[in-house]
């Protein structure tokens, strides 16, 4: 949950990650290849349609615009598509990041996918630092969201709220579930959708009064909300038990939109990548705008770049499973909000058994890596 004791590059340096991502990109070209040669159709088809070049085709806005709001716990980011710039209402994704991830270069190739494919990504710093309580980062979050949305809307810019999905890691997990229920009295656009990943609560960063829970009774969800809870299957501490426990709690929530899902590690051809509590995390220094950056000196703009910033957590679980889960929730909105009989949950998320929902890619030689597992939260025994 601290992020600042989070160390991004494994031991062995970054000669071996800079072969894993090189080897992440062969993908593009090889696997297919392979797959076609050695396995299925139905795995080449997999190979083609979730890569590394499918994920970039999407980032169809060649930068990213910044506008900066607030101090300290009130410090507020809205990252926006740039060239082309936004016409119309645009699709919105509230970013609620982990406990000490205030600085966006944590999350920045994610940040930067979601943008340059077209959303307007709200990152609210919602602390001041670990000392910061838990009981008041919702409130936090929701006074600095009000504040920017008010000022895009002065820039002319307005957000598409059939399509608003709130995202949240680790405890903007937590921020994300206790909005969702309370949106309209924060006077916020509610969530059409919830992806919540590696989650976790007060409770794992503070102790005493302010370790009291800010995740409210999952049966105050609207029923018809989609929830997808996924994390590493190694985050044994935070994101596994506490994800659990929410997907237990999800029984008033339709059955085909709600969904639990472990992304395992694997290890092949000497390397190895961890699904621990850090996996949600796409590190690009880009982004790095520390909290104590005055407003005057956070860049305006972020020039779009091709292929992704090495880093030891930037991996097939982001691309092949965070990412993939994020996108295809936010590509069913553009049809009809959820909360519309016309609304059609993406199969690759929430339909188990469907090609595509467990699958996380191969290694290079065509090895696959190990299948994700799907579970159906509050299921009747």
């Amino acid at each position: 949950m601290n992020w600042k004791s989070m160390n991004w590059k494994s031991r062995n340096g970054k000669s071996r990650l800079a072969l894993t991502l090189q080897r992440l990109g062969s993908w593009v070209a090889g696997a297919a290849m392979l797959l076609g040669a050695g396995a299925s159709a139905q795995e080449a088809d997999l190979a083609k349609t979730y890569s590394i070049a499918a994920l970039e085709a999407r980032q169809t806005h060649g930068s990213v615009d910044v506008v900066a709001l607030g101090e300290g716990a009130g410090r507020m980011y809205a990252f926006l598509p740039a060239e082309p710039a936004l016409k119309g209402p645009a699709p919105a994704v509230f970013f609620h990041h982990g406990w000490q991830g205030m600085d966006p270069s944590h999350y920045g190739a994610l940040i930067d996918h979601l943008a340059r494919e077209g959303n307007v990504v709200l990152f609210p710093a919602y602390q001041e630092s670990d000392t910061t309580s838990p009981q008041i980062v919702v409130a936090a979050t929701a006074g600095a969201e009000r504040a920017m949305i008010a000022e895009l809307g002065r820039r002319g810019i307005t957000l598409d709220v059939q399509r608003v999905v709130y995202f949240g890691y680790s405890m903007g997990a937590a921020i994300s579930l206790n909005l969702a229920v309370h949106a309209a009295a924060e006077h916020l656009p509610p969530p059409q959708a919830l992806v919540l990943a590696a989650p976790g609560d007060a409770y794992h960063v503070a102790k005493g009064p302010d370790a009291k829970s800010i995740i409210p009774p999952m049966s105050a969800l609207r029923p018809t909300l989609p929830v997808v809870i996924v994390t590493g299957a190694e985050d044994h501490a935070i994101g596994v038990p506490t994800g659990r426990k929410l997907a237990a709690a999800l029984c008033t929530t339709a059955p085909d939109r709600k969904v639990f899902l472990l992304l395992p590690g694997d290890s092949h051809d000497g390397v190895t990548i961890h699904a621990s509590h850090a996996a949600p995390g796409a590190p690009d220094t880009r982004y790095a705008i520390p909290l104590v950056t005055p407003l005057p000196a956070v860049p305006q703009r972020i020039a779009g770049r091709t292929g992704f910033e090495s880093s030891a957590s930037l991996n097939q679980l982001d691309f092949f499973g965070f990412w993939k889960v994020l996108d295809a929730v936010i590509d069913s909105l553009a049809v009809a909000p959820s909360s519309s009989p016309r609304y059609v949950p993406p199969a690759v998320v929430f339909r188990t058994g469907f090609p595509g929902q467990t699958y996380l890619g191969t290694w290079p030689d065509g090895t696959p890596y190990k299948s994700a597992t799907a579970e159906m939260p509050c299921q009747s025994k």
